[in-house]
């Protein structure tokens, strides 16, 4: 009609800025973009449907389970809380400035957001991340519930966490689940400490000093990177680009909020586009590539003493062991699962990651957010079977899926496929050490008796 603006005037008119001059910025989608690389809410990833082996009844499980959702940590914490400034800073370019390209209604999420974590709670498993290991473990007795008939003692039921708070605490409410309130009457958790072999890289001195990743920082350079951070920065009013710091801590934002309240779409991940959120995730994904993945040769290696614990387990229930558990369950961290990961050959992909690569690799194995969320785990069930060529079956279940292992039949495995695969881990030589140099602690531990000893000839002399 005459006189009144079209349906896509209307809609230009709401869109447009005056002081702007141009178009302003808000999340479209419908379907907003929600992995986050090792920082994904394991509600959106985990694999619902199980379907039981036909003519097959499970008779053990191992599984190793990354801990629940969890707080921010303490260093974590303190990027994010540097945003309550930042974010000063982008509504003063848009209310004083005219500078920002946010829409009104973005502008005024952005006002109300606050994000604080009582110190007390840093690190430490969230609400959310309690939820994820109850369910868990009622959906895993639910499944496997042939596995659970045995009385519950310390015997039939081993359990082992590290000393972490957030991996112990996931450990409990796992295990309250699993065999109710009073579980500590009849099985324990038993403590890895953090120097063993089971905890994973984080406790491995040789990799803290021989690791070297410059993909992911060679990746901040690239143009894809580059312009991303110049558009965010043009996005948010800013005439100069922000910091690469000021972009972890939106994204950290980002996903810790989703995690923790997985009904929200925090403010902090709309300020990014779909391509971009996809582009931090690979940088994210990169960066545990070369950390914790098969870009380091050493990370598969600290994995095998896990593999042969595994691999023993089997060959005992594959010989009728009548000693052997029913179930064993290991808590940890990213570190420990994607060792162990690594260890089995899940998730590798047959081109590595690179900072120059990123476009060819969209559906890489490598993708942590399928992989290794919160509460990632990996179990491996021991099947007996009634039909088929052989009677020991194993299956492998990745975030509650059937992994669809190499050489296998739709994941279910021959026994004596996996047993001659990983024979060489049961020998005496099964796993070199390679974290712990025992020459060069001795080495070490020499110097410093030395010293003191001096040391103490050195005061004993200077009071004569």
């Amino acid at each position: 009609m005459k006189g009144q603006p079209s349906g896509l005037l209307l809609l230009l008119a709401l869109l447009f800025t005056p002081s702007m001059g141009q178009l302003c910025y808000e999340p479209t989608e419908s379907d907003p973009y929600l992995y986050f690389s090792h920082k994904t809410a394991y509600q959106l990833i985990y694999n619902s449907k199980f379907k039981p082996v036909p003519y097959c009844r499970p008779t053990f499980m191992w599984m190793y389970i990354r801990h629940g959702t969890s707080y921010p940590n303490t260093n974590e914490s303190l990027a994010i809380r540097q945003l309550h400034l930042f974010k000063d800073r982008v509504i003063k370019n848009h209310e004083e400035r005219g500078n920002g390209h946010l829409c009104k209604n973005v502008l005024d999420s952005l006002k109300r957001w606050e994000f604080e974590v009582n110190p007390t709670s840093e690190d430490d498993i969230s609400p959310q991340g309690r939820m994820d290991m109850n369910l868990m473990a009622k959906r895993t007795k639910d499944k496997m519930s042939e596995v659970f008939v045995k009385e519950i003692n310390q015997n039939t039921f081993k359990i082992y966490s590290n000393e972490d708070r957030k991996v112990m605490n996931s450990a409990e409410e796992f295990s309250k689940a699993m065999f109710g309130e009073g579980f500590k009457s009849k099985v324990q958790i038993e403590k890895v400490e953090n120097n063993s072999t089971f905890i994973g890289l984080e406790s491995c001195p040789k990799w803290t000093n021989e690791i070297r990743n410059s993909e992911a920082s060679l990746f901040r350079k690239t143009p894809e990177y580059l312009n991303l951070v110049s558009q965010i920065s043009k996005r948010l009013g800013f005439l100069d680009n922000i910091t690469d710091d000021i972009i972890y801590a939106m994204y950290e934002s980002c996903r810790y909020n989703k995690a923790l309240v997985l009904k929200s779409y925090p403010v902090w991940c709309g300020l990014f586009t779909r391509q971009e959120l996809q582009l931090l995730e690979y940088h994210e994904d990169l960066d545990y590539y070369y950390k914790y993945g098969y870009g380091s040769d050493i990370n598969s290696k600290v994995g095998c003493p896990i593999i042969r614990e595994l691999i023993e387990y089997l060959n005992a229930v594959a010989k009728d062991d009548v000693e052997r558990p029913s179930a064993v369950f290991r808590f940890g961290t990213s570190a420990g699962l994607l060792t162990t990961l690594l260890a089995l050959g899940v998730a590798k992909d047959s081109v590595p990651l690179t900072h120059s690569n990123y476009h060819s690799q969209y559906r890489r194995q490598w993708r942590m957010s399928q992989v290794d969320p919160f509460s990632a785990n990996l179990a491996a069930v021991f099947y007996k079977c009634d039909q088929g060529d052989e009677e020991n079956k194993v299956m492998f279940y990745l975030n509650e899926g059937v992994y669809d292992y190499q050489g296998c039949n739709v994941g279910l495995c021959s026994w004596k496929f996996i047993e001659d695969r990983f024979k060489e881990y049961l020998g005496p030589d099964g796993c070199s050490e390679v974290c712990h140099d025992q020459s060069k602690a001795s080495s070490i531990q020499s110097v410093v008796f030395i010293t003191a000893l001096l040391s103490i000839i050195v005061l004993a002399f200077a009071h004569v």
